[in-house]
């Protein structure tokens, strides 16, 4: 029973479709039901290990003027494997949005790292004058140990960026931006995709 109850909740979940590669980096979406929106996911097989992918995604508490859109990070707590943040972004032709954000990091037995990420408006400061709270944002990092020292590297993202904007004015810059976060974090890593094995 609980087997067959397993297979219907796997067959009704949404499959992934290919959009692209882009300089060796797939980029794939899926419906994610009730919502607007589809989720992104990006692959990559990188050329870095675990530790160091781990880390560039992981970050710091600190803002990088390379991060596409944030304006403003201020920490609101901090321990070795997870942080909260407040962070405020500015993207084009939409007011300002802010939020709350916690990462948290694992590391599994077979040397693989994952790190969440998730709103917790809960706690975050009161939402400034002309700007809008962002409220649904989760995702994850992934990396593998692939062969000769390489990372499979993933990223699935899913965020609604509030307010009366139409979808077709928010899934491009949606896929940009995940591909610039994509990039960045290999920059930060030292590492490149390597092209041809997605």
């Amino acid at each position: 029973m609980i087997a067959a109850l397993l297979l219907l909740a796997l067959a009704a979940e949404p499959t992934w479709t290919k959009l692209d590669t882009v300089d060796g980096i797939e980029v794939s979406s899926r419906e994610v039901p009730g919502e607007k929106l589809v989720e992104l996911k990006l692959t990559a097989q990188a050329s870095a290990s675990v530790e160091k992918l781990c880390e560039a995604a992981f970050g710091k508490a600190t803002l990088d003027p390379r991060e596409p859109d944030i304006t403003t990070r201020k920490l609101i707590s901090q321990s070795a494997n997870e942080r909260v943040t407040y962070e405020q972004i500015s993207a084009p032709v939409v007011s300002d949005r802010d939020y709350a954000v916690r990462a948290t990091r694992q590391f599994g037995a077979n040397g693989s790292c994952r790190m969440r990420f998730e709103v917790a408006n809960d706690l975050a400061p009161p939402v400034p004058d002309g700007f809008v709270r962002i409220e649904k944002l989760k995702g994850y990092w992934d990396f593998e140990p692939g062969a000769n020292g390489s990372t499979r590297a993933s990223y699935l993202i899913f965020t609604d960026p509030a307010g009366a904007i139409p979808t077709v004015f928010v899934e491009g810059p949606r896929r940009k931006t995940a591909l610039k976060w994509f990039k960045l974090v290999l920059e930060r890593a030292g590492a490149r995709p390597q092209v041809g094995s997605p």
